[in-house]
């Protein structure tokens, strides 16, 4: 039996990870990302969920304290990216949401459906 390309591209994506090993892929992917020019909505959430896997990551016993340490330094940088970006488009996301939506008090990561098509 053969596979089709997608079957083995798909194979070829499968890892069996542990589970630090996994938490840190997720973060280099989300990281990527954020990275590769995410629309400015998501690059605070982007920002913000890469310093929460950090933050988880380095408090994994089975990195050495240095790796840690670097962990926490790069989680604090995260963090201030994070922040950064929300306080940046916390003025316009509001401003936004107050014209089209005037209940809606908080940030969206996507339009209303009727303002998408």
């Amino acid at each position: 039996m053969h596979r089709t390309e997608s079957e083995s591209l798909a194979r070829d994506e499968e890892y069996l990870l542990a589970e630090g090993e996994a938490q840190l892929a997720a973060t280099l992917a989300l990281m990527t990302g954020f990275g590769h020019g995410c629309c400015e909505a998501h690059r605070p959430a982007i920002a913000g969920k890469v310093a929460d896997q950090l933050q988880g990551l380095s408090g994994d016993s089975s990195f050495s304290p240095d790796m840690r340490a670097l962990l926490q330094r790069l989680q604090r940088r995260w963090q201030a990216v994070s922040e950064a970006s929300a306080a940046q488009r916390e003025p316009r996301a509001e401003a936004a949401a107050e014209t089209r939506h005037p209940s809606v008090a908080h940030a969206l990561w996507h339009a209303p459906l009727e303002t998408l098509q």
